[in-house]
Order: C-alpha cells, then sequence, then structure tokens
C-alpha cells in the first residue's frame, strides 16, 4: 500500500539495511534532536515521565514550525503552503487558567480553572489542558481562552492542590 502511494508520487523509497543507522543519517540526527529536546522539556516542567507522548508530541510541532539549515522552507509551510503562526506558542508544561463561563454555581462561580499545558491540538488552533475535572478526576480540555501564568511550571499534585 505505501509502496504503491509513493510509486504514484513519484517518490523513489531507497530502504536501509536493518541494523546500520549510520545509512539514515538524517532520520537517526533527527531522533537525536527530538529526544535531546524532550528531556529538557520534561526536565523543566516537573512533570510525570508518563507525559512524554505529549512532550514529544509539542517538539514535533514546533520542530515542524521553524526553519532549518537545509532546508529554506519549514514542513509546515510545504505542507500547508503558508507560513505558520508561531505568536501562540507557549512553554511546555507552563500553568493556565482555563476559560470556562459555565459552572455548577452560575455567576458567584469561578470562571476559570487552573491546568497544565501539555500540547496542541491536533485539528484546532489553541491549547490541551490537563488539570482536575469538577469530579475529582484528571482531564484533558482543549481551549484557545487560556491566560498562562508567566514562569510558573507545577506538577501535577500542585494543580490538583489549587483547585
Amino acid at each position: 500500500m505505501f509502496k504503491g502511494f509513493c510509486e504514484e508520487k513519484g517518490i523513489k523509497r531507497h530502504l536501509t539495511i536493518r541494523g546500520t543507522p549510520k545509512q539514515n543519517g538524517v532520520a537517526e540526527r533527527k531522533n537525536c534532536t527530538l529526544l535531546y529536546m524532550v528531556r529538557l522539556m520534561m526536565a523543566q516542567a516537573n512533570l510525570p515521565i508518563s507525559f512524554w507522548g505529549d512532550t514529544l508530541l509539542t517538539t514535533t510541532y514546533i520542530l515542524n514550525c521553524v526553519p532549518s539549515k537545509s532546508v529554506s522552507t519549514t514542513p509546515y509551510e510545504l505542507w500547508n503552503g503558508r507560513k505558520p503562526l508561531v505568536d501562540y506558542l507557549c512553554p511546555w508544561g507552563s500553568a493556565g487558567y482555563v476559560h470556562n463561563p459555565t459552572n455548577k454555581h452560575g455567576e458567584l462561580g469561578p470562571r476559570a480553572a487552573k491546568m497544565v499545558f501539555i500540547r496542541y491540538p491536533e485539528h484546532s488552533k489553541g491549547y490541551v489542558m490537563y488539570g482536575e475535572h469538577r469530579n475529582g478526576g484528571m482531564k484533558e480540555v482543549d481551549s484557545r481562552n487560556v491566560d498562562f501564568l508567566e514562569d510558573e511550571f507545577p506538577s501535577i499534585s500542585e494543580v490538583k492542590k489549587d483547585l
């Protein structure tokens, strides 16, 4: 199936021999860059190791939006045909208040919940935030209405405590 797709699009495939990563130097170098960035972001954000997948998705998203030395355009430009907007990017793991005007206490209740940024949504512009739900469990929320706290990187236990 993939072989047929490549032939249809005029893509020449060059396969490597198993156990010889030197033959695939560009991909191996990109993997090293991704791993390095994930480690740094995880260390800064003070979140559990279980969030490594979200960190990797965020890292990949960022790298697709920034130029490199080898290619004059970004991968985002090549895929979408336009320059990416980067003014909404924020530090991974930063705390923010997610606005929600509806709550069970009506007008006197809180209008926002403190949560942690874990990744960018796949099909919309905004943020995927993680924090405690009203019923006591943890949940993910997609939102554009977030006020980020400058230089604050809480742990999940801190977010639960603050709510």
